[in-house]
């Protein structure tokens, strides 16, 4: 089969000619390749060489990543978790040195981005008086077109070059998550319990507005998969009831426009789901595949929504970093073990920016040695 193929298969919760390989690569090739961290961001034309030349060297995987995609994330002019017009984002080559990852610094306390008082301002006016120039400039927004058009070339190539997907071309965020971010964890905390006839107000409010923007990207740059972000919703973070008033419903509605849109949709939910995996049973199924970090027991998730959604994970990413190859092919086989039949899984890890390349290769190596479905 081709990656795309593969890819497909398993999210039609079907046994492919093996289990399919997830990576979300960022800024790995900083390391190891002849790129900076702010070429990887702004030069669509290098990081695209930089994406390929690793894919080459590890033999290949099934999910690309187009260069100058992640432009789309820290430069957006939307409001968005990723905007570096609203959130206190340090790019590289700006704030930091050129080779440094992005960071996110969260005035969450004492000088929040948005105030208590603020929440009937978002019904009134939106988001925009909230824009600022102090991470991303308006020449940042006037070549995002010409960006997006080099970024669309990159999508086309991974998709009838290679054969395989790419990763995501667009990014949504659910009302909760959004309003957690721009009041900080700590003060909406708070606000969840003080407020929460006035954030459900805000959230009915702005639901359509975010499910524009996450289709924003894609129709852009020609891409078919959009990112749903989730962690400060998890049952890490929130109550059951809070789950059910505050954040489902918003999700839902996301999802099945989306998906009634023609978008593939990537589920992109760190921290520990397991408490809260039957809730996802209530979207709908197909063309829908659920990232999980090692927080959510994917062995749970597979016997809960093995027949829902193709589920994607788990390995630890500090294991790329820390681990050895052996500890990657051990973890790759248990998974693989307990989760591959049937059909609808992808065996992966968001790769640390700092991972050891042979740690990489084992992840690679052990899924097309071990992963095949031997009929």
């Amino acid at each position: 089969m081709t990656s795309i193929e593969r890819v497909f298969t398993a999210i039609s919760l079907k046994e492919p000619d093996r289990v399919p390989i997830w990576m979300l690569i960022d800024f790995l090739p900083v390391k190891y390749y002849d790129i900076t961290a702010k070429e990887i961001i702004e030069d669509p034309v290098k990081s695209q060489k930089a994406y390929e030349w690793l894919y080459q060297e590890l033999g290949g995987f099934d999910f690309g990543l187009p260069g100058g995609g992640i432009y789309f994330q820290f430069i957006n002019v939307f409001p968005d978790t990723y905007s570096a017009y609203y959130l206190d984002w340090r790019l590289p080559g700006r704030m930091l040195s050129e080779y440094a990852s992005p960071q996110l610094f969260e005035r969450s306390h004492n000088n929040p981005v948005l105030k208590e008082t603020d929440y009937n301002r978002l019904i009134d006016d939106g988001f925009f008086w909230l824009l600022n120039f102090n991470r991303a400039s308006r020449k940042d927004s006037r070549i995002l077109g010409k960006v997006a058009k080099k970024v669309t070339k990159n999508i086309e190539k991974w998709w009838n070059y290679y054969k395989t997907p790419t990763i995501a071309e667009g990014g949504a965020t659910i009302p909760f998550e959004l309003l957690s971010f721009f009041r900080g964890s700590t003060n909406f905390m708070k606000d969840i319990y003080r407020y929460p006839e006035k954030i459900k107000e805000v959230s009915d409010f702005i639901i359509d507005g975010l499910i524009a923007v996450g289709e924003y990207g894609p129709m852009m740059s020609g891409g078919k998969t959009i990112i749903v972000g989730a962690t400060r919703c998890s049952a890490d973070f929130i109550s059951e009831k809070h789950f059910e008033d505050l954040v489902f419903p918003y999700l839902k509605k996301m999802v099945e426009t989306f998906l009634k849109d023609g978008f593939i949709v990537q589920l992109h939910f760190d921290t520990n789901w397991t408490p809260r995996l039957h809730y996802l049973e209530g979207l709908p199924k197909g063309n829908i595949y659920l990232h999980i970090d090692e927080r959510t027991d994917i062995f749970k998730a597979k016997e809960i929504l093995g027949d829902h959604m193709c589920i994607e994970g788990n390995l630890k990413p500090s294991l790329f970093s820390l681990g050895s190859p052996h500890q990657i092919e051990e973890h790759v086989k248990k998974i693989i073990n307990e989760c591959a039949d049937g059909g609808g899984l992808m065996v992966g890890s968001e790769i640390p920016d700092n991972a050891k390349m042979e740690n990489v290769k084992a992840l690679v190596d052990t899924c097309k040695n071990y992963g095949i479905y031997r009929k």
